[in-house]
Parts: C-alpha cells; structure tokens; sequence
C-alpha cells in the first residue's frame, strides 16, 4: 500500500507543469540632451518611438540636441512552452518625483521592434499593452515614444540635468510571472540665452587727411589711433569701444558673431567700418550648469579716411548676435 502510493505522488510530481515567468531584461533610458527652456511657461516635447526624433507640440522650449531620444525595452518569458501561447501582458506607469525642470509623462506613443503588439489602453492611472506570444526563452523588443513637459525660465524648479521616470511591468494576464523595471527619461535643460548692449561704439572725434588716405582706429580695450597726413583726433567726444554682456547656463558653450564690416551713413555719404572684437567667436559662459554664466564682448574698428571724406557725423547699427552650441 504505502509503494502505491509513493508511485502515485511521483506520477503527479512528474505530471506538474512549470508556469511561465515574464522578465524586463533591460530599457534604455530615453535622452533629451540639452534643451534650452523658454523664457516663459511650459513647453511640451514629443519623442517619437519609431524614429527618435523630437518636436516642440507647445510652447517655445529650443532643443539644441539632435540624437534620437526614443528608448528600446526588451522583455522575454521563461519557464514554460506556454510562453508560446500567453499573450504577455504589459504595463507602463509613472514612477518616482520628475526632478529638475521635466515633468511626468502626460502621453506615450509605441512601435513594435521584435515584438508584436495586438492592443493598448490606458487603464486609469497607467497603461496596459498586449503583445502576441512569444517562444520560451527568447527575447522581444518595442520603442517607447512620449509626451513629456518641460518648465519654463519662470520656473522654480533648478536648471541643469532633469529626470521623469516611468515602471514597466511584464507579467502574465493573471498579472502572475511579473518582473518591473524603471525607465529613465534624461535632459539637460538650461536657461535661455540673451544679448544686452552696454555700451554704444563711439570712435570719437577726427580731421579728414590733408592729402592722400589715413585710418581712425579703436581698439576693443579702448585704445584710440590714426594714420595719415594732417590727420589729428578731437578731444571730444571721448572714444569707446562697443560692450555687450551675454548671460545663459553656466558652462555652457556659445558662439558670438560679430560682422566683420558694418556702414556709417552720413549727410553726404557712407563709410565702411572694419570690425575687431573680443569675446567673439567660440566662447564658454562663466560658471557651471545650475547657475547663470556670462561672456563679456567689446568691439572696436577702423575706419578709412581720404582727403574727400564728407565733413559731418556718422552713425549705424553694429548688429552682435549669440547662440548656444
């Protein structure tokens, strides 16, 4: 009696089937780069899954960054040959406190990779997505798009790297055989860039060359010169160098264009003003990212001269403009 028995124990051991075990293995987190905010208000950027690529939906937020900011969760199922015939169910949900100046994620969009999805829904506070089944042991992939709000310069919220995150889960539609993993969304966003005149360039006072051609130079520190004959500069009014102060994200790189020519326009004709600056070109704010940094810029020129120079004054507009990199 009792070896009956014993045989029928090990006929049910051998008899029970292991249930299938879903896994997210891995989930590359999703990178904004660098983002410039916008002076005012929220922005709204929309990564797409297919492609990577991002647009502006609202609000007037600068993407610098051009790399794809998709990312690519692979999921797979163990255990069981009844990995072939489940339908793994997924889920996606907001995860932890956005830091910096993203927000969570306000929508999603989904591109099949390896696997195959046959439905999604939002089921309230997060979203459900059916895919096809798929053989035991082997690996599945789809694309994570997304919506995700990016805080303006009015914010309170610090400049610098930002973080939204989100809680994928693959189980078994018992919700039965899960493993979870977070999934990062990543951005530098940086305040906006900006430009402001301190100082009018004024190459002062000078007599036309008695003969021949000469120059009025200006330095951008400041140091006034001429050449030619007869050619001497006035006490008044005194010479300066143009200055402008570029402000944005500490660290950050800039390019400041300076033309190389601009024209003075007087009552009977125009000259032709040859450009020196410094602060121009490749240019790296002060500080660090978090703060506000700046770049000094001054700018001073020659202007030709000749014995038919028109008496009078000369006035234009020298046009300084900065980017991010």
């Amino acid at each position: 009696m009792l070896r009956a028995i014993l045989i029928m124990l090990a006929l049910m051991l051998s008899g029970t089937a292991r249930a299938q075990t879903y896994s997210v293995n891995s989930i590359t987190d999703a990178n904004l780069g660098d983002v410039v905010s916008a002076a005012t208000g929220s922005s709204s950027l929309r990564a797409s899954s297919s492609s990577g690529t991002v647009t502006v939906q609202s609000g007037s937020a600068v993407r610098i960054s051009t790399n794809s900011a998709n990312a690519t969760v692979t999921f797979t199922c163990t255990g069981s040959n009844a990995c072939s015939s489940t339908n793994p169910y997924v889920t996606l949900a907001l995860a932890g406190t956005p830091s910096g100046r993203l927000g969570y994620i306000t929508s999603v969009n989904l591109t099949n990779g390896t696997a195959t999805m046959t439905s999604a829904f939002s089921a309230g506070s997060y979203i459900v997505i059916n895919f096809s089944p798929i053989p035991r042991d082997s690996a599945r992939t789809f694309f994570i798009g997304y919506d995700v709000p990016a805080a303006g310069n009015d914010s309170a919220s610090a400049t610098g790297n930002a973080l939204s995150s989100y809680l994928i889960t693959a189980s078994r539609p018992s919700g039965a055989g899960a493993s979870s993993l977070v999934g990062n969304i990543r951005a530098k966003i940086i305040r906006p860039i900006d430009i402001t005149k301190t100082a009018d360039l004024q190459f002062g006072g000078v007599t036309r060359p008695s003969t021949g051609t000469g120059t009025l130079t200006l330095t951008p520190a400041g140091v006034a010169s001429v050449t030619g004959t007869s050619v001497r500069r006035m006490a008044s009014p005194s010479p300066s160098p143009a200055a402008f102060t570029v402000t944005g994200e500490g660290g950050q790189a800039v390019t400041v264009s300076v033309p190389s020519t601009f024209t003075l326009t007087g009552t009977a004709g125009n000259v032709i003003a040859t450009t020196s600056a410094t602060g121009s070109g490749a240019q790296v704010l002060s500080g660090s990212t978090g703060t506000a940094g700046t770049v000094q810029v001054k700018v001073g020129g020659t202007i030709p001269l000749s014995s038919t120079t028109a008496v009078g004054t000369y006035t234009g507009t020298l046009t300084v403009t900065v980017q991010y990199n």
